[in-house]
């Protein structure tokens, strides 16, 4: 039997027309029972969850027929700890009966972040880097220095912080910038066997600022540093030369009683 002739035989073309009926009710049937599962049709607006606890989420999920799940936690100052912050899909989304939704929920404690280095850069990079580790740019002093616009310090409560400490997320770090004065002029005091408190006020008095700090190697603790008094400063002091507000001085410290050829410490 030549092909045409199989092609368009009666009995070949029933079966081929058997063939398709029975692929096309297949198709129907898998497409019919596909949309049965996936409840095709009904869907809803995702809830607003933000800003609900999680009891209120358990008894609203009992009547729109959601679940959920709690993915991640964060530390946000603006919400109630265990408040929904993040959810996903987004309130709003189109979403089907018994659609999973995952919670970001605000925690009790921030997260610890290193304090990165703040000093000797400019104002401007100090408020990039605060913002990329996720803390909050305080006051702005400004402090007279013949560096204008640099950090000279940086703050948290008061206190200097060092870089690499850790502060809870969005925390809250000043800073002391430099800001060159026009005109004036002031001297050099001697602050040679106080404590560094003491030195510091003086040298603030005269508009000049603290530069590095070379501690003995016998100060270990903080009570050591309390007690410690100035041996050496640069430039020295000097009643006859005037120099520009915001001049830094250099101080050397050791305990009271330790000679003064000890190997010295530098702290920035």
């Amino acid at each position: 039997m030549r092909l045409k002739e199989f092609l368009f035989h009666k009995i070949f073309l029933r079966n081929l027309g058997i063939a398709v009926l029975l692929t096309i009710a297949l198709i129907w049937i898998t497409l019919f029972l596909l949309s049965l599962y996936t409840n095709k049709g009904e869907n809803f607006p995702a809830p607003s969850l933000k800003g609900l606890t999680v009891n209120q989420i358990e008894s609203l999920a009992k009547d729109r027929k959601f679940r959920f799940m709690i993915e991640d936690s964060v530390f946000r100052k603006n919400f109630i700890p265990g408040t929904v912050v993040f959810q996903n899909p987004a309130a709003g989304h189109k979403i089907k009966p018994n659609r999973l939704i995952y919670l970001t929920i605000a925690s009790h404690t921030p997260e610890q972040v290193e304090v990165p280095k703040l000093t000797d850069v400019s104002i401007r990079q100090a408020r990039e880097l605060l913002e990329s580790k996720g803390f909050e740019l305080g006051n702005i002093v400004l402090r007279p220095s013949e560096f204008d616009d640099l950090v000279l310090e940086q703050k948290h409560e008061g206190q200097i912080i060092v870089p690499g400490s850790k502060l809870g997320n969005g925390s809250t770090i000043d800073l002391v910038v430099g800001k060159k004065m026009l005109g004036g002029s002031t001297i050099i005091p001697d602050v040679k066997s106080l404590t560094l408190p003491i030195a510091q006020n003086i040298l603030r008095g005269r508009s000049l600022n603290t530069g590095s700090l070379m501690y003995d190697p016998a100060i270990r603790s903080k009570a050591d540093s309390l007690n410690a008094v100035i041996w050496k400063q640069m430039p020295p002091a000097d009643s006859l030369a005037r120099v520009m507000p915001g001049v830094s001085v250099d101080l050397w410290l050791k305990i009271k009683s330790q000679s003064t050829d000890s190997t010295s410490i530098k702290i920035n």
